[in-house]
C-alpha cells in the first residue's frame, strides 16, 4: 500500500487544491508534484509571481496565498504513477477540513481522478468544486498556455493581488 502526504495548509485557507495521489517520484522525494515535468509548481509560480527553486519556496506559495494542498487519496495500491492504475483507494478525511477551516470557499481538483473521487465521497459538501485539467506531464492534450489560463481563472477570484 502506498501512503500519501499530510496537507500543506495556510493559516486561513480559501482554496483547497486536491490531487489524486503522489507520483512515484513525489513519494521518493517526499514532495508534492516532485516530477520535474509536472507543471503544477510552474503554474503556481506564474500566477503568484513567486520563486520555486526549493521545496520550501514551493510550500511558501501555499502558505502565503491562503491555499491548502492535499490529495483525495490517503492510501492505495498502484503500479507506476498513472491514476488509471490506482486500486483499493482509501480517501483522506477531507470533510474534516471544512469544519477546521470554515474559510475554505472553493475546491479545485487537479485532474479527472481527483474530481471523480471527490464527487464520489464528498459531493454532499456545500462547497463549490471545479475540475481542472491535470498538470501532469501525461496530460499533454491541452496546450500549456490554455492550461495555465484555466488554473489562473479558477484561482484569480481568490488571489490577494495581481
Amino acid at each position: 500500500m502506498l501512503e500519501g502526504f499530510p496537507p500543506i495548509i495556510s493559516k486561513k485557507p480559501r482554496i483547497l487544491i486536491l490531487g489524486s495521489m503522489p507520483s512515484v517520484t513525489s513519494l521518493d522525494k517526499q514532495e508534492y508534484y516532485a516530477f520535474k515535468h509536472n507543471r503544477f509548481w510552474k503554474i503556481m509560480s506564474n500566477i503568484y509571481h513567486m520563486p520555486i527553486t526549493t521545496y520550501e519556496e514551493k510550500k511558501e506559495i501555499i502558505y502565503i496565498n491562503q491555499l491548502i494542498l492535499w490529495d483525495v487519496i490517503h492510501t492505495c495500491e498502484r503500479e507506476g504513477s498513472l491514476d488509471s492504475k490506482i486500486k483499493h483507494e482509501q480517501v483522506n478525511p477531507i470533510d474534516e477540513l471544512f469544519h477546521t477551516y470554515p474559510t475554505i470557499q472553493r475546491v479545485l481538483c487537479n485532474g479527472k481522478k481527483s474530481y471523480q473521487l471527490y464527487q464520489k465521497h464528498f459531493s454532499h459538501l456545500p462547497i463549490e468544486c471545479i475540475s481542472l485539467p491535470s498538470t501532469s506531464n501525461a496530460n499533454r492534450m491541452i496546450k500549456e498556455e490554455a492550461l495555465f489560463q484555466m488554473w489562473k481563472d479558477a484561482l484569480m477570484p481568490y488571489k490577494k493581488s495581481l
